[in-house]
């Protein structure tokens, strides 16, 4: 095995909801170990323009379209892919519907919740992971394994307090605390079906991220984290490489959270 069990060079990455708010940090992560990675997101245009604001290896970084809920546009990507570097050795499923690209009605109450912003939630929370993991995760069993990181949510393992929104501006729907705790299920299914196939799955679950938060809500989660505070977006660094690397090679359907010790309360 190699010595540097977090050595990513040679490996190839794909990244969806590449010009989130974590998007590009994983990316930056990734590159500091030797990988080569894809930003992939709905805009070509936003992914461009956060590989400009790059400054570690921008040689090994690109952009792609990718529209996770259709299993026709997956598939068009990994063909990209494979016509471009031959292979995918890691799969992040980072692309989601949250408080940074909210559906219509993204704020409504659960009595009044449409079943058109459920179904659009789920078909970008869930139905995107689940088709990554079924178009990439073929491809990687033809190849002889990889890893699948799932990033999960800290509402996929406790309900969201419900206490802390009211007068913030902020929400957390119902459809998303309940497709990221499917997100967690997915990995472990997938887990346990493809471990003994040298593609592990695991989940990564941030807690807060902050994102430019302040007022109300900033003051509150401070107080219910045991930590003081959110995190920042570099601290998934070291999960993202983990999970990525060798350094995880027998961590098989784990979710690894990443929250300041917010679930532990």
């Amino acid at each position: 095995m190699n010595q540097d069990l977090f050595d990513l060079t040679g490996r190839v990455a794909l990244i969806t909801g590449g010009a989130g708010l974590l998007g590009p940090q994983m990316a930056s992560a990734l590159l500091q170990k030797g990988a080569r990675v894809i930003l992939a997101d709905l805009s070509l245009e936003k992914c461009r323009a956060e590989i400009e604001k790059m400054t570690v290896a921008p040689d090994r970084l690109e952009g792609i379209c990718l529209d996770v809920a259709s299993s026709r546009s997956w598939g068009d990507a990994l063909g990209q892919i494979e016509a471009s570097h031959g292979k995918i050795d890691i799969l992040i499923n980072g692309a989601a519907s949250t408080n940074q690209s909210k559906t219509a009605n993204f704020e409504a109450g659960f009595e009044d919740f449409p079943e058109e912003d459920w179904d659009r939630i789920m078909d970008i929370n869930l139905k995107g992971v689940f088709l990554g993991c079924q178009v990439i995760g073929k491809h990687m069993l033809q190849n002889g394994g990889g890893s699948i990181i799932n990033i999960a949510s800290l509402y996929g393992v406790v309900s969201p307090n419900h206490r802390i929104y009211p007068g913030t501006g902020i929400f957390q729907p119902v459809a998303y605390s309940v497709s990221k705790h499917a997100v967690v299920a997915l990995t472990k299914y997938l887990g346990t079906l493809w471990a003994d196939k040298k593609i592990r799955v695991n989940a990564l679950t941030p807690g807060g991220v902050w994102n430019g938060h302040e007022g109300l809500f900033y003051e509150r989660y401070k107080q219910l984290n045991p930590s003081g505070d959110m995190a920042d977006k570099a601290d998934m660094n070291g999960g993202v490489v983990f999970l990525a690397s060798d350094a995880s090679r027998h961590v098989v359907g784990h979710n690894l959270i990443i929250d300041g010790g917010y679930s532990v309360w």
